[in-house]
């Protein structure tokens, strides 16, 4: 069984999740007006420092000790190339939407910008899930989403009803990819320290 105690901060994969997951929210509230450009200015520091981390553990090169397996190593360049393409996609999208004249058939293109990345992160977790050999680590990821899926019933569950009843603004339901993200890396975090904490007990 391969082991991964202490190492998960070391991989993108956690940094990658949090960089999203804290920069879409602040991006959507601006975007539907229930926060200003200066404070949403100000509240991109976070995922600016999640993503300089981020940058830092791609920029060092890890071996396969780290990552756990070349499966997992796979599953997090995948994932970040999809990230990024997520991030991109849906900045410009909404750009254009907000700025440009579309048809409905570019409109609907640009709406594809980000829709394409986030079903290619979905395509990236399906393909590591078959992919991976150590049913250890596939255990650890798959717990790591259910933790994102456990964020985004919560949030979503909590977020609905304030709107039903009119004490929070309307969000637009694509935020559930960032907060599935922050779940997602926070779950691994977690898993990590957990593990962590079992060993120094043994």
């Amino acid at each position: 069984m391969t082991q991964l105690q202490g190492n998960a901060w070391r991989t993108p994969g956690p940094w990658m999740g949090l960089t999203i997951g804290a920069a879409a929210p602040i991006f959507a509230l601006a975007s539907a007006g229930a926060i200003g450009t200066g404070l949403a200015a100000a509240l991109m520091i976070v995922p600016l420092v999640f993503g300089i981390q981020m940058i830092r553990t791609i920029r060092n090169p890890v071996d396969v000790n780290v990552y756990g397996s070349e499966a997992l190593r796979n599953y997090n360049n995948r994932m970040l190339a999809a990230s990024m393409a997520y991030v991109v996609g849906m900045l410009s999208g909404v750009w254009l939407y907000n700025n440009v004249e579309l048809s409905k058939p570019l409109a609907f293109l640009a709406a594809l910008l980000p829709t394409v990345p986030a079903l290619g992160m979905v395509w990236a977790m399906a393909r590591y899930l078959t992919d991976e050999t150590d049913e250890y680590l596939r255990h650890r990821a798959s717990l790591s989403a259910m933790i994102g899926l456990g964020f985004v019933l919560v949030a979503g569950t909590v977020w609905g009803f304030m709107e039903t009843f009119g004490v929070a603004p309307h969000v637009w339901a694509w935020w559930v990819v960032p907060i599935f993200a922050i779940g997602l890396g926070i779950g691994q975090v977690v898993i990590a320290k957990s593990e962590r904490w079992q060993g120094g007990d043994e």
